[in-house]
């Protein structure tokens, strides 16, 4: 564990984290030995919520299972653990089973929904902590762009609601910030999904 990291975090969200849930002792069990060991301390002392001035949700990996009808998976075990305020997804990949690139995988990935594309951003709580240290330089981990342009604009997220664009982009929606509106990530998930048939798509 990367305890600079993990107290870096702590101390930047602990008085403005909202907690919507704690995490059960069996989601943690079944993933214990999986995810990073900074995202199971999270969920064992802070739990699931909304962190990061309300540009990062941690969620129950349970409830986005769904998204790997639209997602395929280059390495195994490949798992949902965040969604941003723009409705993209933050996986954890692991490396189960791999004979070549033995070095590659126990990373995180970025999906971006809006865009269908998707990038590796290494790992979490330094990945975090180097992005909210350069919110606002160019170096941008996460396309936060029209988050930044509109957060104080539009109203405060609720957990499971992004700011998604309306039409999406994926249906020929604009990339205008005007478009963006507030609504339930999942759906905005499954719609875009839908539309493309893969977000992500390695055949």
């Amino acid at each position: 564990m990367n305890m600079e990291a993990m107290e870096a975090f702590i101390n930047r969200n602990k008085d403005s984290y909202e907690k919507v849930s704690h995490v059960s002792s069996e989601i943690i069990q079944k993933y214990k030995d999986i995810l990073p060991d900074d995202l199971i301390y999270i969920w064992e002392n802070m739990g699931l919520g909304i962190y990061e001035n309300g540009f990062l949700q941690l969620i129950n990996p349970e409830d986005y299972e769904f998204v790997f009808q639209y997602v395929d998976k280059l390495l195994h075990p490949t798992i949902v653990i965040g969604i941003t305020a723009l409705g993209d997804l933050l996986v954890w990949e692991g490396n189960e089973g791999r004979t070549i690139a033995e070095n590659e995988g126990k990373r995180c990935k970025l999906i971006n929904v809006r865009k269908c594309t998707d990038n590796v951003i290494s790992g979490f709580l330094g990945t975090f902590n180097v992005f909210m240290q350069h919110f606002l330089e160019e170096k941008d981990y996460f396309d936060a762009k029209p988050y930044l342009e509109i957060k104080d604009k539009l109203p405060k997220l609720e957990y499971g609601q992004c700011y998604g664009y309306v039409p999406a982009l994926a249906l020929g929606g604009s990339k205008s910030t005007k478009n963006l509106k507030i609504v339930d990530a999942k759906s905005y998930i499954n719609t875009i999904g839908q539309a493309v048939g893969k977000i992500v798509d390695l055949s």
